[in-house]
Order: C-alpha cells, then structure tokens, then sequence
C-alpha cells in the first residue's frame, strides 16, 4: 500500500466524540463550593449546562432538550435558583428519577466553612445569601444548613475542600459513573494565509518552505487530498523530518492536556492558496492521530 493510501485510509476512519448515550445531570450545592466548575466539566464533555434556570422550568426543560432534542443535560441549582426550597428539590428528583432512574443523577457539590471563607476572601465576590445583617460566616453556615436539608437527595456528594481542578474533574466524572478515557480532540485544519489564521487555532505551521505543486500544471487543479499531490509534497526532502518535530511536540502535550480536562486542541497547517501543502500536512497527521488512538477531526478550510 502507498503512503498515500495508507493515510488516506486511517485519516477517514476517525471516530465520534461523544457516547451517545442520554445523561441528565442535577448539580446543587454551596455557592462558592464548584458548581460551575462542575458544569464546566460536563459542558467539555458533551452536555449542554444550564445555570441558575427557575425551578418552575426545570421539568419543561428536560422534556425539550433531553427528551426531545436527545441532548445531554446539566442542571446548576443553589440557593440562588428562583423557587428554590426543601420540598420543591424534593418533588424535583421525585419526578426526575420516575422518568429518568439511573440515567438522571443528583450530585451534591460542598466544601468546608474555612475552604469558602478562604474563597470569598480570595475573590472578593459577595455570598448570595450575605445581608447588612448578617455576617459572611453566617451566610456560609445558613448556605450549608440548607443542603446539608435536602443532601439525601444527591447519589453522589464531592467535597471540593483543598482539591486542584484537575482532580475534581476526575472525581466528578468517576462519580458519576462516567468513562475518564481520553476525550481530548485534537483539531487539525488547513488554511490559506492569504485568507487569514484559522481563529481558533492553538499551533499554526507554515507549510510553504516545501515546494509547491501549484507550480506543476498537471497537479494544480488538484489538491492535496489527490494521491499524485500528496506523494509530490510528501517526497519534499523537509517534509518527514518536519512532521516528526510536530508529531514529537504533540506526543508530549496530548497526554498532559488529557489529564488536565483540556476539550480540544487544533493544529493549523498553512500555505499559500490553502489546497495542496497544507491539506497534505493536515491528512499526514491525521494519518498518524489515527495510528495513535487519538480522537481528531480534519477540517480543510479551503476545501469546504
């Protein structure tokens, strides 16, 4: 098989992103203890998150999104939700776990009173519940109280006290019984730079040191997705040895980023017309993202 095939071959196998499987996520907790945090985490990983939504629209909301829409689904309540109180949570799982059993799960988010003052302190930012008459312990302590009412409630509580994010996140997702694989998707996009840098792009190559096929009539209609251009760019004596620097650089980082909770990471190839060195490059590492396990999505922004 030519190089060529062979990567052609891996490059459009890559895989979906996200489990398919329907998940509703009722997240509640001390304000300040990781509630969005947590939501974060959850948004990274396929859910779309709500924060804060009335209580009244909670049902409504899981009927159009989840039921309807097939969407995954992640809840913020604290006490600053509108209609927010002991018997309307109650009534709230009661329904949620009649429709929903295993696939609906509460998690409590707390942290100590010293971790939340520490916090508040740290960021300046005032307590819901803090008042000209009372003090912020105080509204700390009336905060907890009223969890700790309704704590019975959640199928997981995390305490959030002295834990980096990169630990919560792992907590989080173990808890709810959810795959810490690697979910990471790296991203890699071809490019004119004649029409600008890709926007969301974390590394950009500059493609145009190779040379260019443009220059040879018979292969400047096609683009580097056409075998005769991919094994002309491809043969360039700085083409292997480049990409090998890349795929080194790369080695090292997905692992780390994985672990840390990063969604996503996207590499730009450029050149000049944004079809021939470039697209070679995008389908030569997507060949080897493939070899590696690693999830990816090709995007050939001049292409499409």
């Amino acid at each position: 098989m030519s190089q060529f095939n062979e990567y052609m071959q891996t490059a459009q196998s890559g895989g979906s992103v996200l489990d398919p499987q329907v998940e509703l996520v009722i997240v509640f907790g001390q304000s300040g203890a990781g509630l969005s945090t947590a939501l974060d985490v959850l948004e990274d990983i396929g859910f779309s998150s709500v924060d804060n939504l009335p209580l009244a629209l909670a049902d409504q909301l899981v009927a159009l999104s989840v039921e309807t829409e097939q969407q995954k689904l992640a809840i913020g309540i604290d006490l600053r939700t509108t209609g927010v109180d002991s018997d309307a949570m109650l009534r709230l799982a009661e329904n949620l776990k009649k429709s929903f059993n295993q696939r609906c799960q509460f998690v409590l988010i707390e942290a100590s009173h010293d971790e939340l003052i520490k916090r508040y302190q740290a960021t300046r930012r005032r307590h819901p519940l803090l008042t000209d008459h009372n003090s912020l312990g105080d509204a700390i302590a009336n905060d907890r109280s009223f969890m700790q009412n309704i704590a019975h409630i959640a199928d997981a509580q995390i305490d959030t006290t002295g834990m980096a994010p990169a630990d919560f996140r792992t907590t989080l997702l173990s808890r709810l019984g959810m795959s810490l694989e690697k979910k990471m998707v790296l991203t890699i996009t071809s490019f004119s730079y004649r029409k600008g840098l890709p926007d969301t792009a974390d590394f950009v190559f500059d493609m145009r040191f190779l040379k260019n096929p443009h220059w040879e009539p018979e292969l400047r209609i096609m683009t580097g997705r056409d075998k005769d251009v991919f094994e002309y760019v491809s043969a360039d004596d700085g083409f292997l040895s480049f990409m090998k620097q890349v795929t080194e650089l790369l080695s090292g980082m997905i692992d780390r980023l994985d672990k840390e909770g990063r969604p996503q990471l996207t590499i730009g190839f450029g050149c000049t017309g944004g079809k021939h060195r470039s697209v070679t490059a995008a389908e030569w590492l997507s060949g080897w993202a493939d070899k590696k396990n690693i999830l990816y999505q090709t995007v050939h922004r001049e292409l499409e």
